[in-house]
């Protein structure tokens, strides 16, 4: 993969991973309005929140430190699907929150992880290799928690989240991988 686009990746990643653990800190801490959220959630969104939190340290520590790259001006929201997404679990209702991050946010961003990992070299992408294999472990671990603690389908009414899948059909329908390297505006 070129460092651009590397660095692209990684930048988008900080910027998803850093908004994960601040929507899900938020939820975990039941400051939330609406219904509260059962013990067992919260205590899955705490747990993890914190883990996003240290992916995203992991993501900007695997962002080029070169001057020319701007490694830090490329932390910035990837696409406007993962947007919208973050946009909608941050403004919903706890519950739909909740049914958008392990319906739609986790498997999109465990989906991303995976095809990142297929454009990575091993002599010159080592570092992100290893963090993608680490963050791809927790999120799997987090989806396999979530089934315990969330039991899907626990869809919203309004049927936002169908929506919000089908938001993403863009980005690999332009087979953009992985599908959150922005592209010049």
């Amino acid at each position: 993969m070129e460092i651009e686009r590397l660095a692209d990746a990684c930048g988008g990643l900080v910027w998803i991973s850093e908004r994960l653990f601040q929507i899900e800190g938020r939820l975990a801490s039941d400051s939330a309005e609406g219904e509260p959220l059962d013990a067992r959630t919260r205590t899955l969104l705490a747990r993890s929140s914190r883990r996003h939190g240290q992916h995203a340290q992991w993501w900007r520590t695997a962002l080029p430190d070169s001057p020319a790259l701007a490694g830090a001006k490329r932390v910035e929201c990837p696409t406007e699907a993962w947007e919208h997404l973050l946009g909608y679990i941050e403004d919903a209702a706890p519950a739909d929150a909740v049914a958008a991050l392990y319906e739609v946010a986790v498997p999109q961003l465990a989906l991303v992880i995976e095809h990142l990992g297929h454009e990575l070299s091993p002599v010159s992408d080592g570092v992100v290799i290893r963090t993608a294999r680490m963050v791809a472990a927790d999120l799997a671990e987090e989806q396999d928690d979530a089934k315990d603690v969330w039991n899907p389908p626990n869809f919203p009414s309004d049927g936002g989240i169908e929506e919000l899948i089908i938001g993403f059909a863009d980005d690999y329908r332009e087979k953009r991988w992985p599908p959150l390297v922005t592209h010049p505006r």
